[in-house]
């Protein structure tokens, strides 16, 4: 039988950057922690993908920032931590190649030493009483009360099309570029790995195809990362002016080999899911990864969610049905599905400060972490200010991670960063009294992202388009109100002579509501001034 002193407080399964990520924090909170990789070196995905070895993810070198903070918004590889560890140290492209990110982990494992073990393939995880067991292929046993699952997508998610078993797979296939010299291509989704795979091929192969059921979906228009990103709409070009390539909105419905090549029969679903047959040299299957569950006992084995690619989870992260089973990384965003960046490292790494505050609060009994702030009126809004002007959590994850401040009752003055809101609203007495949840979300841009409308108050019309303050007030767990202020430019609402930098453009506009035009600085503490008034909490808080 195990020994009490022989069980870790977390095992973490996988070391890409979600498993680097969990560890650290968790080991800064007192945890004991081991990380198990089944590599023989840490971030065994990034040693292999991209297969075309060029991230979509920026690092963004000069900024003009002081706030390492406020740098990270536009550092979307960097982990946090304490040590001054940043990716434009290891290459300045924005957008950084594969190989330097995987230096940069590496590096970042160096201070995780004692913590991972490598070449430790875990292929079971159960749980016996209130204690799991990691078993190793190399039958190698770790016994911990917690268990974080950050193993990313490792396998292919497939369509249900008759035949697709035959096609080769963006996981795996052979992408030397001659292979398709003159040769007509088929490439099955619609999403980065299929437009990456096709722009590669534009100066070998004869005809390109790509092809899924669905239009495309541009991150310009969505502000999900995940859709088709401009770095990757070349080829969308070579469509549009017809050098022999296409973008087909079909259902591919059968795949089958004819000697050498393939035929592949398709309903267009934009043109009354007419029949085609077309024929192809190759054809590859570009639709995306998902979560292998089968290292999971069946009995704390998660249900599956958006298309059986990703685990079920409360919004803590944690397995519905089994305590203490948390996820971390990529599968993060089974709460956010296409919405917000969990599946992306400035999202999930950001949850998992988020996640490792939970983990500590069941382990250990600690409290979440949180601050005193002044909640008198000019201070009040001060920290407002300074918060969604330099917050990357909440600049990178909209909607989904934001401050709570309590203005009322016995917490009055208590401060909680980067709270998760899904969570929040699952937990109303989380937000007794009277509290502020703020926030920065994304309006909606219709028809022309590059022709933006703004608004000229908080208080008519529609919300801004793009990323804007939001202010909810919480009473008694009820949200009693809510304001959407005004968009800055820069995304700095800070007045010039409160900044570290004065360079960058401060934008002037009408503040209807006073009927002269000011900075958007002054526009924006109005308004919060206004709506802390319109909820009473004015009033109360020039009392206190």
């Amino acid at each position: 039988m195990t020994q009490e002193t022989d069980i870790l407080d977390c095992c973490i399964v996988g070391a890409g950057p979600a498993g680097l990520q969990a560890a650290y924090l968790l080991r800064k909170k007192g945890l004991r922690v081991k990380l198990l990789e089944r590599g023989d070196g840490v971030s065994g995905f990034f040693r292999k993908f991209p297969r075309h070895r060029n991230f979509i993810s920026i690092n963004k070198v000069h900024t003009g920032l002081d706030d390492a903070d406020a740098r990270l918004r536009y550092d979307w590889n960097s982990l946090l931590n304490d040590e001054g560890l940043e990716v434009r140290d290891f290459t300045k492209r924005y957008f950084p190649k594969a190989d330097d990110y995987v230096r940069y982990l590496e590096r970042f494992a160096e201070t995780l030493e004692e913590e991972i073990v490598l070449n430790a393939d875990v292929c079971r995880i159960s749980k016996t009483d209130d204690v799991f067991t990691l078993a190793c292929a190399d039958g190698r046993r770790f016994d911990a009360r917690h268990v974080v699952v950050s193993s990313g997508v490792t396998q292919p998610w497939l369509p249900d099309v008759e035949g697709v078993e035959l096609t080769e797979n963006y996981m795996d296939f052979d992408a030397t570029q001659e292979r398709f010299d003159n040769k007509r291509v088929l490439i099955l989704g619609k999403g980065n790995a299929a437009f990456e795979t096709a722009q590669k091929m534009i100066e070998h192969a004869a005809a390109i195809h790509v092809m899924s059921p669905n239009p495309i979906k541009f991150a310009w228009n969505t502000h999900f990362v995940g859709h088709v990103r401009a770095v990757n709409t070349q080829f969308i070009d070579t469509y549009q002016l017809k050098s022999q390539n296409a973008v087909v909105d079909a259902n591919p419905v059968r795949i089958e080999r004819d000697g050498d090549t393939y035929l592949v029969h398709a309903r267009m679903t934009a043109a009354e899911d007419h029949e085609i047959v077309l024929r192809y040299d190759h054809v590859i299957c570009c639709t995306g990864f998902r979560w292998d569950a089968s290292i999971l006992d069946a009995d704390i084995r998660p249900a599956l969610r958006h298309f059986d690619k990703f685990p079920e989870m409360t919004p803590q992260w944690e397995a519905k049905s089994t305590p203490n089973l948390w996820f971390a990384g990529t599968i993060m965003q089974s709460r956010d599905f296409k919405k917000t960046m969990s599946g992306f490292v400035h999202g999930f790494r950001h949850n998992i400060a988020a996640l490792a505050h939970f983990i500590a609060e069941r382990a250990t009994g600690a409290a979440l972490p949180s601050d005193r702030i002044d909640v008198d009126g000019p201070a009040l809004v001060d920290t407002i200010i300074d918060r969604i002007s330099l917050s990357s959590a909440m600049f990178l994850q909209p909607g989904f991670l934001g401050d709570v401040i309590h203005v009322g009752g016995p917490q009055a003055g208590t401060r909680y960063r980067d709270m998760p809101v899904q969570w929040l609203a699952e937990n109303p007495a989380f937000l007794s009294e009277d509290a502020l949840v703020v926030t920065l979300e994304f309006g909606n841009f219709g028809d022309t992202p590059t022709h933006v409308k703004r608004a000229h108050t908080a208080y008519e019309g529609e919300p801004d388009p793009f990323i804007h303050p939001v202010i909810r007030h919480y009473r008694a767990g009820e949200c009693v109100g809510q304001v959407h202020l005004s968009d800055h430019l820069d995304a700095d609402w800070r007045r010039i002579d409160d900044k570290e930098e004065t360079a960058g453009t401060v934008t002037a506009m009408t503040f209807a509501d006073l009927g002269q035009t000011l900075p958007i600085a002054e526009v924006v503490r109005a308004q919060i001034d206004g709506f802390l008034t319109t909820q009473g909490l004015r009033t109360a808080l020039a009392a206190e």
